[in-house]
């Protein structure tokens, strides 16, 4: 009985320290967590730019909700790259009933970005600028940039998809191709 209490306060002591992290984190990097909308997931989905063939690496995966939608429609291999430790368990939970996508606990600074042939992301404005350098000197002829909710600066989107159309000042899709 005293392990199982043992075991219990330990467990707390993590979860308690996961919890610490996430807020530190989202103090530092000052970037909330937000879903991508259903709504919106399902108009990039209708657009049928992902492919079963595609690897797809969504940037800031938050607790991998998007992924998940977009690897179960479409049968490609995702992977998904969060920093806030709590946020990041949800998706590790999430990617553990799937072969064909997974979670990194890991900055998307970090990451290399010449695997995938989508880049997705949908970031607060204080990432974009290192968001910008990454990928003006990694992202490759051939792969496509997938940003919601705003524009890169200095790149022309070769496509744009209204979510909403009824609510055209509403978030985007801006789809470029390197």
């Amino acid at each position: 009985m005293l392990i199982i209490v043992y075991l219990l306060l330990v467990l707390l002591g993590l979860g308690l320290l996961m919890l610490l992290m996430s807020f530190v984190v989202m103090l530092v990097v000052r970037v909330p967590f937000v879903r991508t909308p259903k709504r919106a997931t399902q108009a990039l989905l209708d657009a049928k730019l992902i492919q079963p063939t595609d690897v797809v690496f969504d940037l800031g995966a938050g607790d991998g909700k998007f992924l998940h939608d977009i690897v179960t429609a479409t049968g490609c291999r995702g992977e998904g790259f969060e920093i806030s430790p709590i946020v990041w368990l949800l998706g590790e939970i999430r990617a553990a009933t799937s072969k064909r996508w997974k979670m990194h606990l890991q900055n998307f600074l970090n990451v290399d970005l010449s695997e995938p042939t989508i880049i997705f992301n949908f970031l607060a404005p204080t990432g974009i600028p290192g968001l910008m350098q990454k990928l003006n000197t990694e992202v490759k002829t051939g792969q496509t940039v997938i940003c919601y909710g705003y524009e890169l600066p200095g790149w022309t989107p070769t496509q744009i998809i209204v979510p909403q159309p009824d609510r055209p000042t509403g978030s985007k899709f801006y789809v470029y191709k390197k």
